[in-house]
């Protein structure tokens, strides 16, 4: 009995030693992953699955403010990061608006009033369209990897995926948001949840990013989710119905004059 005893628990000693070793291996080889790792190359290839020279898309902004959900359909024309163009097409009270970027400007027309605008200052702050960007947020669309410097924060579990969280510190101080936070899929190099903060340290925003598929030779998101954390009970779903990365654009989408057609 005695002997029973002393294997069972020489059993049991032995079952945690393997534990243990197995939990001290899987610290160090995602010690290792870290070392190995360069957050600044992964943000790029995350980059890469994201951005290209031009996109056409067609999209729904779903705006739902905790009673109820208005539907944005919109086509949008970008070159790069700093040059877009938008048309709302439904429903009929924002049919025939449209937004201008050109760098560092933003023009909005609206068919109601027939007069373009210049948002600027102040107003770049207020909620685009009644949703969870601002008009700011559509000013701040850059590439992460070219605006801010990467450090590998931790590595954690996000709804079952085991993620890389990396540390974005803006290269600008005046850009909006000083600090971001990536919660990214390593092997598939793609972000499934992004945090943006203030200068202060306080988080103002969270992007879901759901539905990956492929499209061409990169993956894609179906939609992203934002929420605007200083509001309570919202969120604005920006749902692809369509995109086309590297179509050719005509240069009349990116001319003032394109407003008033």
């Amino acid at each position: 009995m005695k002997i029973l005893k002393f294997q069972l628990a020489n059993r049991g000693a032995k079952g945690f030693f393997v534990i243990l070793c197995l939990v001290l291996l899987g610290a160090f080889g995602q010690a290792v992953n870290a070392q190995d790792m360069d957050p600044d190359e992964l943000l790029r290839r995350v980059d890469d699955n994201l951005w290209s020279q031009t996109k056409i898309i067609e999209g729904r902004l779903i705006v739902d403010n905790g009673r109820r959900e208005r539907v944005l359909q919109m086509q949008t024309w970008m070159e790069g990061v700093e040059r877009s163009y938008s048309v709302y097409l439904n429903p009929p009270r924002e049919r025939g608006v449209k937004m201008l970027k050109a760098r560092s400007k933003l023009w909005m027309y609206t068919p109601r009033t027939d007069r373009k605008i210049l948002i600027a200052g102040h107003m770049l702050r207020q909620s685009m369209m009644g949703s969870d960007l601002s008009y700011e947020d559509m000013m701040e669309d850059k590439m992460l990897s070219r605006n801010y410097k990467s450090a590998i924060e931790k590595f954690e579990d996000f709804e079952g995926t085991p993620c890389v969280v990396l540390l974005l510190i803006a290269n600008d101080k005046t850009t909006t948001y000083q600090t971001r936070k990536l919660w990214i899929d390593p092997e598939k190099k793609i972000v499934l949840m992004e945090e943006m903060y203030a200068k202060s340290g306080k988080l103002l925003k969270n992007v879901r990013f759901k539905g990956y598929r492929q499209t061409g030779d990169r993956l894609f998101p179906k939609k992203m989710i934002f929420r605007d954390l200083l509001k309570s009970n919202t969120k604005t779903t920006y749902e692809y119905d369509s995109i086309k990365f590297d179509a050719e654009i005509p240069a009349k989408y990116f001319s003032q004059s394109i407003l008033k057609r």
